[in-house]
């Protein structure tokens, strides 16, 4: 029984070293920030949609709470009001076009009914 196990871990090695490792991986960004506004239903809709355009995966962390654009309650839930710290991590390769929009909404700075 041993050998097979090692056998079967051979083939795995030997199977993972066969695949390129030099793929295209899309570029990704973190970023500390410190909320001047509250992140709602509407201001989620609005980051999600943002998302969407720029073809990046928008993931936000606050405490111990993690949202993502694939979810609006996952944002909303995040209670995120002004003064709150949270983490943005932006993946993707038009990433600094989406911090620019996200920073806009966390800020406050934009009216998420467009």
């Amino acid at each position: 029984m041993k050998t097979a196990y090692k056998t079967k871990n051979i083939d795995r090695k030997a199977a993972c070293a066969e695949v390129k490792t030099e793929a295209t991986r899309a570029k990704e960004v973190s970023f500390i920030m410190v909320a001047k506004g509250v992140l709602a239903f509407r201001e989620s809709a609005h980051l999600i949609k943002v998302a969407e355009e720029t073809g990046c995966e928008i993931t936000i962390a606050s405490g111990k709470k993690l949202g993502t654009n694939r979810s609006l309650l996952s944002l909303v839930n995040l209670g995120i009001v002004t003064g709150k710290s949270l983490v943005l991590n932006i993946k993707g390769e038009r990433n600094d076009e989406a911090f620019r929009e996200i920073s806009k909404i966390i800020g406050g700075e934009t009216d998420s009914n467009s």
